[in-house]
């Protein structure tokens, strides 16, 4: 599939996002059905990926959160990347189910720095999945992460986020570690 039939696919699905069917006993967007029911059909790995992402953000538009996890993890076990588990993650934080998602990012995290990319993006998804607890030990222990993290070697990666910094002094974490992750972002 290659990037304008992915547009006119979306295109396809959008107005159907307001519209409910019935999937496994569960109300979901007819949107997420039609891209489900591509997705099963769907042999090209680059293809179901694609869906696997879009599935989960028409869940997230849609506020549908424990299909999201759902789709979530079975995109992990399908791919078993760290983009996935975090993902995974994240929709499970989203539901609801805040210290297994903690646990699953930071698996995202040990497995980009096992893999030696993505690290950035991991601990990025880390320290958003801690904030949203609200607790500055919890948020504390994602930084040491993080900040463990710089040191890691790496093949590829994104740019390193401090998004988040903002929001993490307001719930009092540590400001000596934000500040080093702070600076570490403006030097790369």
């Amino acid at each position: 599939m290659n990037p304008s039939d992915l547009m006119k696919l979306l295109k396809e699905v959008e107005p159907h996002r307001n519209e409910d069917v019935l999937f496994e006993g569960e109300l979901i967007p007819k949107s997420v059905s039609m891209l489900i029911a591509l997705l099963n059909i769907e042999t090209d790995q680059n293809n179901r990926y694609d869906l696997y992402r879009h599935i989960l953000l028409e869940c997230q538009l849609t506020n549908k959160t424990s299909i999201a996890v759902k789709f979530a993890l079975a995109r992990y076990q399908e791919f078993h990347d760290v983009t996935s588990l975090a993902a995974y993650s994240k929709a499970l934080v989203e539901n609801g189910e805040i210290a297994v998602g903690l646990l699953h990012a930071r698996e995202a995290l040990d497995l980009a720095i096992q893999n030696q990319t993505l690290v950035n993006y991991a601990a990025g998804n880390l320290m958003r999945q801690s904030l949203k607890t609200g607790s500055a030990e919890i948020v504390n222990g994602a930084l040491k992460a993080l900040v463990s993290s710089m040191q890691a070697p790496r093949e590829g990666d994104c740019a390193l986020e401090v998004d988040w910094a903002d929001e993490a002094e307001a719930i009092g974490a540590d400001a000596e570690s934000i500040s080093q992750v702070r600076s570490a972002a403006a030097r790369k």
